[in-house]
């Protein structure tokens, strides 16, 4: 596979991918909380979006290309992608696009929501889950950026933050 990067990692410990995985969660349930006083359905459909999208949608179209599929990446989800779904069954571009949609999605739906309640009279942002949210947000960038500095593929993904 072209692209490797010699001295990756050939699988991330399960500490690291449990580790990386709690951010991710603690990032999106405190950013539904964020959207759940404007409205509550919206809230369950960013978290259902997501869902949708981490767990099924980007594993296919991303995972099934990379060097991690059937093992542990640094966050897992190349032995999910390889329990549903076929070795270069996706389509890469297409993935990509759609990993760049979902990930503002995660990131920045709950901000603009805190911003809107921040804005409505009478309405009021919690700041303690905003900012949970924020420092989330700032672990799972950082984490992925560790990820990245030992993964196989990081001079061939668009989305790693490592450099070659």
């Amino acid at each position: 596979m072209q692209g490797l990067y010699p001295g990756g990692r050939p699988e991330y410990p399960w500490v690291f991918v449990l580790g990386q995985n709690t951010v991710y969660l603690g990032q999106f349930l405190l950013g539904a909380l964020l959207i759940q006083p404007l409205s509550p359905v919206a809230s369950l459909v960013y978290l259902g979006f997501l869902v949708l999208m981490l767990g099924l949608v980007l594993r296919k179209h991303l995972c099934t290309h990379c060097y991690y599929y059937g093992r542990r990446c640094g966050t897992g989800w190349g032995l999910l992608a390889a329990r549903l779904f076929p070795r270069g069954s996706g389509n890469y571009a297409l993935g990509v696009r759609l990993a760049g949609l979902t990930w503002g999605v995660a990131y920045l739906l709950p901000l603009l929501a805190a911003g809107g309640l921040w804005l409505m009279p009478g309405r009021r942002v919690s700041l303690p889950v905003l900012f949970g949210f924020l420092l989330f947000s700032l672990l799972g960038f950082f984490w992925h950026r560790a990820s990245c500095a030992s993964c196989k593929m990081r001079c061939r993904c668009p989305a790693s933050m490592a450099r070659c």
